[in-house]
């Protein structure tokens, strides 16, 4: 999904719970318009800007990128604290990775035991973009 808002939005958090039948992992935003955003799976998680190897145990890796958007203040505070691991242990997800926060792109991993299908939602009020993975 492409976009290019007037205003990109800040990552503030990020959480997730297991449901009937699937994960969801949720991407808080506030400020600005809804990003543009990239979801695929990827052979492995690299830490964005240097392309180091995040070293995080999975079955598959899904890579979530947003862009334009950050996750610090215009004063350069993170306003997505913790992690950069932050673990899960839900039905299929097993953990969820801070990949980035460079040049203008905000990477979130999803580290889950195996691929399945997934499902992205956008919502309004409070923004957020959410990811549902099958178990």
């Amino acid at each position: 999904m492409t976009r290019t808002p007037d205003t990109p939005p800040t990552v503030v958090g990020v959480r997730f719970a297991r449901h009937e039948g699937f994960d969801r992992v949720v991407i808080d935003l506030r400020k600005g318009d809804l990003p543009g955003y990239r979801v695929n799976w990827v052979p492995k998680l690299v830490q964005d800007g240097s392309g180091d190897t995040i070293d995080v145990k999975g079955g598959a890796y899904l890579q979530v990128t947003l862009t334009p958007a950050s996750a610090h203040s215009e004063s350069g505070a993170p306003t997505w604290t913790g992690g950069p691991i932050f673990q899960a242990a839900l039905g299929n997800v097993r953990s969820v990775v801070k990949t980035g926060d460079f040049e203008g792109m905000v990477g979130v991993g999803i580290v889950v035991d195996h691929k399945a299908g997934f499902r992205i939602k956008e919502q309004l009020d409070p923004q957020r973009l959410i990811v549902d993975i099958a178990h």
